[in-house]
């Protein structure tokens, strides 16, 4: 296991102030490892625009009916 990911696992563990024994570090650890491997090869892929696209977030007005361009409609 890479005692990297371990070491960041007890730095945010003691972050967070969860009191994780050495096992429990070892299994999110491992956890953490795999998510990384899935990662690493999810950037491996080139992921065109045309493939993928994105979703055009646009925000709800807060609170609603403060829209001030939906009253010119």
């Amino acid at each position: 296991m890479n005692s990297d990911i371990q070491d960041y696992v007890r730095a945010t563990a003691r972050f967070l102030a969860l009191p994780l024994d050495d096992m429990q570090i070892e299994r999110v650890a491992v956890q953490l490892a795999r998510t990384q491997s899935m990662m690493a090869a999810l950037q491996a892929e080139p992921l065109h625009p045309e493939v993928e696209p994105a979703e055009v977030f646009c925000p709800a007005p807060f609170p609603p009916g403060d829209d001030p361009e939906a009253a010119t409609e």
